[in-house]
């Protein structure tokens, strides 16, 4: 009988432990948590960002998201993890996942010219008699280029009246002279464009030299569409949003709840004047930090070969190391990716994109190794006050001491 008694206790007691083991894990994970939050409290109390919102996830979804601030002049609103705003340079990773999933369906192949896609002609006239491939628009090395005064016309102002409040920079245009992706590639990029010039193009071949390009990249997007014979926005919605569940992104108002948008802005006292970007496949996508984790979980979860969007195969082409040199340094990219050992004065490695707008910081990159991600989408101008940057690299610094913490709880 006393025999039968052990036996009986023995789970009993085990049970007991792996409850409390798990308990002070828990305990653990939360206390951490709280201290993260403290931390952005404290980042945030710098007083130069108006609001802000970060996310962590891992392969399995979101660890920690959580918004801090306002999302209106008059801090009646809270920035949070469901907060909208455009995300800039990031809007770019989507073109990557849209190339890959194109080929994949027998649309196009990335080795390719644009112009076998095209319903134009892009031709670098230093080098007419070399093709533009797919793949240079999506390494950046198409050898097309960015002229301020052609990729400003982009950026087109969302009415023509403003209040005081409300700052215009002097290169945003008149809601009059927006026009469609097609018409602003034409009129920059072919010969009989109103706003061609040869200077569009660089003296180097196209493939042979990295340099970042918007316009390139919005371009790329325009080769998917014409390949596909899909809208960008609507194969974008099919292939990523959709399956993912990223029901609160898109890429105009229409897309997305309007109540959630945040305002942005130069400085706590004056709001930048709504805008939209013509070229928006570079730079335009609409989305919350919580519905981007969904991205980038699935970004950690391809680059380990278990994504849901594209093959094996495609994945690790997206995520192929290429060796590039840009402005005098030599740096490793992936298609519309970038490898990087450092960010914000934070050593780390990582996978990923950032980006900058008026009114818009965002960063979203994961580290290969530990397959945690991060992301942190502000809604306050870098270029007004050198003092939103130290408030940007505190939030980093934090975000990158808490992922050091998790996998050291025991």
């Amino acid at each position: 009988m006393q025999k039968l008694f052990l036996i009986l206790v023995l789970p009993i007691v085990l049970f007991s432990f792996q409850q409390k083991s798990e308990t002070s894990l828990e305990k653990k994970s939360i206390t951490k948590k709280d201290t993260l939050s403290k931390n952005l409290r404290t980042a945030y109390k710098k007083d130069k960002i108006v609001g802000f919102s970060v996310s962590i996830v891992d392969e399995k979804g979101s660890i920690y998201d959580k918004g801090f601030g306002y999302t209106d002049i008059n801090k009646n609103k809270a920035y949070t993890s469901n907060t909208i705003q455009n995300i800039a340079s990031i809007s770019k990773t989507l073109i990557g996942i849209s190339l890959f999933k194109a080929q994949e369906l027998g649309k196009l192949n990335l080795n390719e010219p644009i112009n076998k896609y095209l319903p134009f002609k892009v031709i670098n006239p230093n080098y007419p008699d070399v093709p533009i491939l797919i793949k240079h628009l999506a390494y950046h090395t198409s050898s097309i280029i960015d002229l301020d005064e052609i990729y400003a016309k982009s950026y087109v102002l969302t009415k023509n009246e403003h209040d005081k409040n409300e700052g215009v920079y002097d290169y945003f245009n008149k809601p009059e002279t927006n026009i469609s992706l097609l018409n602003f590639m034409q009129n920059s990029l072919t010969k009989d464009g109103k706003w061609y010039t040869k200077n569009s193009f660089s003296n180097a071949k196209p493939g042979e030299k990295r340099e970042y390009s918007n316009i390139a990249a919005a371009l790329c997007a325009l080769v998917i569409e014409s390949a596909t014979g899909q809208d960008y926005r609507s194969f974008t919605k099919d292939n990523i949003l959709k399956p993912l569940g990223m029901n609160s992104s898109g890429w105009s108002t229409k897309d997305i709840d309007q109540t959630k948008r945040s305002r942005l802005f130069a400085n706590k006292e004056k709001m930048i004047a709504e805008y939209s970007l013509i070229t928006y496949a570079d730079g335009g996508f609409l989305t919350s930090s919580s519905d981007l984790g969904l991205f980038l979980s699935e970004l950690i979860k391809g680059y380990g070969g278990n994504g849901i969007l594209l093959s094996q195969e495609s994945y690790k082409k997206l995520f192929e190391k290429h060796n590039l040199s840009e402005n005098g340094k030599s740096e490793d990219y992936g298609v519309f990716i970038e490898f990087r050992n450092r960010f914000l004065k934070v050593k780390d490695d990582m996978i990923g994109h950032n980006g900058s707008d008026p009114g818009v910081f965002t960063a979203m990159y994961f580290n290969p190794k530990t397959k945690i991600g991060k992301i942190v989408l502000v809604n306050t101008d870098t270029d007004f006050s050198t003092d939103v940057w130290p408030e940007i690299e505190e939030i980093w610094k934090s975000l990158s001491d808490y992922e050091n913490t998790i996998n050291k709880i025991e």
